[in-house]
């Protein structure tokens, strides 16, 4: 399993706005993605615009296949909220207690 982190600044008063729009449009498009496991949207406690998202995939493919489909449609029906364009990463799952996964298996596959 991947997860790409999704760092993103918004307009300043555009927070809610933008969760509210992830949760109702962004996030019911992600659970039809093959290889779409689990999303995560997460406001700072110190930086008002700013938000974190992970989304959790099956494979690496998966998620690349979404990111250059429907995730750049998702990207610029949410541009308008946005100061700037948003960072993104991918990282190997490796430890997991949701998705019981143990170390040796995980660090294996990296």
């Amino acid at each position: 399993m991947i997860a790409r982190i999704i760092q993103v600044t918004t307009k300043p008063g555009h927070l809610q706005e933008f969760v509210n729009t992830m949760a109702e449009r962004n996030f019911p498009i992600l659970m039809q993605q093959p290889g779409f496991v689990d999303a995560l949207l997460f406001a700072s406690d110190t930086k008002r615009d700013q938000l974190i998202g992970i989304a959790i995939w099956k494979s690496k493919e998966d998620a690349e296949k979404y990111a250059t489909h429907q995730g750049r449609q998702v990207l610029e029906a949410m541009r308008p909220l946005l100061q700037e364009m948003p960072t993104i990463r991918t990282f190997d799952l490796a430890a997991s207690t949701a998705y019981n996964i143990d170390i040796g298996r995980a660090v294996s596959s990296i």
